[in-house]
């Protein structure tokens, strides 16, 4: 079947580059993170026995599993709803010709500026898809601060894989790096309080404006513009050298891992709030704004990424006492 005439339209090189590029990127800091883990794994098996942790391991594995799964579910159902509209439900009768397509689709589609207009389209849409990037600052911010404190090996790798895949998979299997890392208790983490505060509000701005932006030209660099803001926690956290004697006024400018999550946490609740007060007053029902998480694969991907890493970090919350000790929600509750 000739699908000629689905590619007539204007050629977009670039777009397709970034999407193959995106693909094996996406291969690729996977493999990294998994020779990480491998390493800390020996490495775990050398200094340390602890049977509950091992099983500890096994949980956020599975999770991360999990998240992987449902990630390739939701994108592959992305991609094929892009392909089936862009080729109008004809398909080659050849291998051959369906390569010929897709690589067709892939420089002649609108695959990015789709997928940023599906997850605007509607508030109750939008609701989800912010609940996921409101998650994914927060963890962003968890993983600079804990990959810091425990010497968490390629900690970029973790922060790569969580801009090209939606957060919950780079979540879990930086839970399974902490279970096999040591963490150091000679030099406290820690990051400026202002930059921190000036990071938070202008990736939140973002999210407050991507809905304006909705079928204008304006989406896709905003969009990319919050997706930087993700990498600057990895730049800010640094840590208190030991020894070095600090002035009260000096400490002041700085907030360690129990100072951040009450910020992470109240402008989420806020926003979330703002949000939900939106889609009463147009008039979405609790059952609606449920509905629209399947409304599309694209809100899907981010809806049920929310929902995954949000039960990740209950499990964290409940586990990490028992076999890491001091780590993040763990040491704040028994502060």
């Amino acid at each position: 079947m000739d699908l000629s005439a689905a590619a007539h339209g204007p050629k977009n090189f670039l777009g397709a580059a970034i999407f193959w590029l995106y693909v094996l990127f996406a291969l690729a800091f996977t493999a990294t993170i998994a020779s990480t883990l491998f390493e800390l794994h020996q490495r775990h098996r050398v200094t340390d026995n602890n049977a509950l942790r091992t099983r500890h391991v096994w949980v956020f594995g599975f999770f991360s599993l999990l998240s992987f799964s449902t990630l390739s579910f939701n994108m592959l159902e992305v991609l094929i709803q892009s392909f089936q509209l862009w080729s109008h439900g004809q398909y080659p009768s050849l291998l051959t010709g369906y390569l010929a397509a897709i690589w067709n689709w892939s420089i002649t589609s609108n695959l990015f500026q789709d997928f940023g207009e599906a997850i605007v389209a509607n508030s109750a849409r939008f609701l989800w898809t912010q609940s996921a990037l409101l998650a994914t600052i927060a963890v962003c911010f968890f993983m600079a601060m804990q990959g810091r404190q425990h010497n968490v090996p390629r900690l970029w790798a973790f922060f790569c894989i969580s801009q090209i895949l939606p957060i919950s998979f780079a979540q879990n299997l930086f839970y399974v790096a902490l279970l096999l890392s040591k963490r150091d208790e000679t030099q406290p983490a820690r990051v400026p309080k202002l930059m921190s505060v000036a990071t938070l509000a202008l990736y939140c701005s973002c999210l407050a404006n991507a809905q304006l932006t909705a079928g204008t030209a304006w989406l896709l660099p905003l969009i990319l513009v919050a997706r930087v803001f993700l990498l600057v926690p990895w730049a800010l956290v640094t840590k208190q050298n030991e020894g070095k004697r600090e002035t009260e006024r000096q400490s002041d400018q700085y907030l360690a891992t129990e100072g951040i999550i009450p910020v992470l946490t109240l402008t989420s609740l806020v926003m979330t709030a703002i949000k939900v007060w939106q889609i009463k007053d147009e008039g979405w029902t609790l059952e609606s704004a449920w509905n629209a998480l399947f409304s599309h694969p694209a809100v899907s991907s981010l809806g049920c990424d929310f929902i995954l890493s949000t039960f990740s970090f209950v499990a964290w919350s409940l586990l990490s006492d028992e076999s890491i000790g001091k780590s993040g929600i763990g040491q704040r509750k028994r502060q």
